[in-house]
């Protein structure tokens, strides 16, 4: 029970730090807003050191960097494809795939899966292929947020298999190698931006407030993930890390006044069910 509870609120959080760093994407280079948001989130998790027993070990340390690396450039393009919008398209499209891919990866090296786990994915899948068929204009995506969205998912994915192969004693000890490696990640693409003639003037109040919102919770919710991967159940974590357009998709509806029409819908509430039970039949 507690890799569920773990793995539900850290996706959460990330919903609504997904949130900041969209809203504050669409005035500022997503680069320059996901940079600052990762330098917050790893000083955030600095705390985490007191609280857990950390073993130093080259394999957290590089595996960690390896995820960190992931989730920086995850960060980027995922900014960068909430910024071109529908937001209730790019975060259940990158949930999902956040979902099925490490599930998928856990099984193929071990974890065992039953036949609700199966029919699970499979629901998974099928409110995916509604989400991504929606119709509406105003939620058409471009062939741009598309691709942004998929390859974002693949790299997000990614995240979660590297941190998984952690040690389980390593406590903060990745935390700290990924924080170090996302932001490094990002900052090359702000400094790129910067040589190429990009220098976009001085941030505003509210966008300083967007971006250290973003990182606080962010780094919240990394730290709550690492403890649940950490945890026996991969599969577990990764399905409920689908559940984060929850968060993200409620605030743009709340303060972006976005709307979803019923496929939209019935393809989400899909895809929850399908997450949910993957985590019954894994838990």
């Amino acid at each position: 029970m507690a890799v569920v509870i773990l793995g539900l609120v850290s996706s959460l959080l990330y919903g609504v730090s997904d949130f900041f760093g969209a809203v504050g994407s669409r005035t500022r280079p997503a680069a320059e807003i996901a940079f600052g948001a990762l330098v917050v989130s790893g000083v955030t998790i600095l705390p985490a050191f007191a609280l857990v027993d950390s073993a130093w070990s080259w394999r957290a340390v590089v595996f960690g960097a390896l995820a960190g690396a992931s989730a920086g450039l995850g960060v980027l393009l995922l900014y960068a494809a909430l910024a071109l919008g529908p937001v209730g398209f790019v975060s259940p499209v990158v949930a999902l795939m956040c979902a099925v891919l490490p599930a998928l990866w856990a099984f193929a090296t071990g974890e065992a899966i039953g036949g609700w786990g199966l029919a699970a994915l499979a629901a998974i899948v099928v409110g995916g292929v509604l989400i991504g068929l929606e119709p509406d204009a105003g939620l058409r995506p471009s062939t741009r947020t598309v691709l942004l969205t998929v390859v974002t998912g693949v790299v997000y994915a990614a995240y979660f298999v590297f941190m998984d192969a952690t040690p389980t004693d390593s406590g903060a000890v990745p935390l700290l190698s990924d924080s170090v490696a996302a932001a490094v990640a990002a900052g090359a693409v702000v400094l790129v931006g910067c040589r190429r003639g990009r220098r976009p003037g001085r941030a505003g109040r509210r966008e300083v407030l967007l971006t250290i919102a973003a990182g606080v919770t962010q780094g919240v919710a990394t730290v709550l993930l690492v403890i649940a991967l950490h945890l026996p159940g991969l599969a577990i974590v990764s399905a409920l890390s689908a559940l984060y357009p929850v968060t993200t998709v409620g605030l743009a509806i709340a303060v972006l006044h976005e709307r979803l029409r019923a496929r939209h819908a019935i393809g989400l509430l899909i895809a929850v069910a399908g997450v949910a039970g993957l985590a019954l039949a894994r838990g």
